[in-house]
């Protein structure tokens, strides 16, 4: 089976315990995680707990995830278990510098008719630029909300 695998790491000038809450509180999801349009429920995740988000994504789909790791303050793992593709998605988070460095981590085995884009995908680089950006939407959030 093929797997596109993508990770992308970013310091955030925030503390690890308050980046690790924020990520884990599915109500903000959607703030920073630009394909994700609707969280069910929007609530902090809880180990062997499950959310369904309603994704914008090679058209409008709804992916049941569920928790399959949650350790605070430092690992969230997120499988789905439906929708047309089943992601594996890892958030770490580690102390840096007085403030925290996350990484996003996804990893979409591509089955049936998709294994046929895997090498579109790797070529074109698209699951590595949307991770990235995702990750950089967060930093920038977390940031600015000092700003403000």
């Amino acid at each position: 089976m093929t797997t596109i695998t993508a990770a992308h790491t970013v310091d955030i000038e925030k503390p690890m315990d308050e980046v690790f809450d924020f990520v884990a509180d599915q109500a903000n999801e959607p703030k920073w995680h630009t394909d994700v349009l609707e969280v069910t429920p929007a609530t902090p995740l809880s180990p062997g707990g499950s959310v369904t988000w309603l994704v914008k994504f090679m058209g409008k789909n709804t992916y049941v995830n569920d928790v399959t790791a949650y350790e605070p303050p430092q690992r969230i793992v997120l499988t789905a278990r439906e929708g047309p593709l089943k992601p594996t998605l890892t958030h770490s988070f580690e102390s840096h510098d007085g403030g925290t460095r996350y990484t996003r981590q996804v990893q979409i085995p591509l089955e049936g008719a998709f294994r046929f884009v895997g090498p579109i995908m790797r070529f074109t680089g698209a699951a590595s630029r949307r991770n990235s950006r995702f990750a950089q939407n967060l930093r920038t959030l977390l940031e600015e909300t000092d700003r403000t």
